[in-house]
């Protein structure tokens, strides 16, 4: 039976979760495990399939094994991780399947490993994590296995399945895991490496002046930037004004992102650099080729 990469982590004296690659830990009402522990920062963790194993990315606050600081750890069964310094977890057990589903669509084929996907047109068919509003197909995580929505309603998704979603025809297929093919370079489109530092980025492009954002816009770019997925904007005000209640500063918010944008859009960078899912969420979106070097 097919089934995606998932690990079951367990708050030392709590029951255990499930948590798939793209799923948080930290204080986040929203987060996949939820530390509500004042010392736990709201995004504290990632986890993320890298090949053929599952990581705990550091976002906020520390990470650390047998009292040794890490900013990525290998996930196994029977690791202790303290989250902050406070909180220990425990990895109860680490699935990853022989064989996953992918769904094959023009230039790529991509595993289905998060827990919800979003078809996008432009300025190329991709299949992102993430919840994107008015995307004409949506792929989910269910208890029984994979749905989605062509606009029709929900259909399961089984290998051997096809959908034409506005002309582009999506197949339903079986690969190992760590295997499927990645997203192709976008045609015209220069690859960027992003350069974050605690108060400024700096963005660098092979055929064009690099681009410096600092003040505010700089800040928000580099915490989204080093995140590295899509996020409440709660989490990211909390680190620029402070955790206590960030939705006081939605209109500081608007106005920093709105400037962002600007400054992005008046140097030439693509519009989606920054891109927002229509329900609070915010990311930094790379393309293939893309990378972030983190210098906070």
């Amino acid at each position: 039976m097919l089934t995606r990469p998932q690990v079951t982590l367990r708050v030392v004296g709590s029951e255990p979760v499930v948590v798939a690659p793209g799923g948080f830990i930290g204080r986040l009402q929203t987060a996949a495990l939820r530390i509500p522990d004042p010392r736990v920062p709201e995004a504290a963790g990632l986890v993320s399939l890298r090949g053929r194993e599952l990581h705990l990315l550091a976002l906020r606050g520390e990470l650390s094994v047998e009292g040794v600081p890490e900013d990525d750890v290998v996930l196994e069964a029977g690791l202790v991780v303290r989250v902050a310094g406070a909180v220990d977890i425990e990895v109860v057990a680490v699935d990853l399947p022989e064989r996953v589903l992918a769904l094959r669509f023009p230039g790529q084929v991509r595993e289905l490993c998060a827990s919800v996907y979003s078809l996008i047109l432009e300025p190329q068919p991709d299949l992102v994590p993430s919840f994107v509003e008015g995307a004409p197909a949506r792929v989910w995580s269910t208890a029984e296995g994979w749905s989605i929505d062509v606009g029709s309603g929900a259909e399961s998704v089984r290998a051997g399945r096809s959908w034409d979603v506005a002309g582009i025809r999506i197949d339903a297929v079986e690969v190992a895991l760590g295997e499927a093919a990645t997203a192709p370079t976008v045609a015209g489109q220069e690859p960027l490496t992003i350069v974050a530092r605690t108060t400024s980025v700096h963005i660098q492009r092979s055929r064009r002046p690099p681009v410096t954002v600092d003040g505010l816009p700089g800040q928000l770019l580099s915490e989204l930037a080093m995140i590295k997925s899509a996020v409440a904007w709660e989490v990211i005000a909390g680190e620029l004004w402070g955790r206590r209640d960030p939705s006081r500063h939605r209109m500081s918010w608007d106005r920093a992102l709105r400037r962002l944008r600007m400054q992005l859009r008046e140097a030439g960078v693509r519009d989606d650099l920054v891109r927002a899912d229509g329900r609070g969420n915010v990311e930094c979106f790379l393309y293939p080729g893309d990378r972030v070097v983190d210098e906070a």
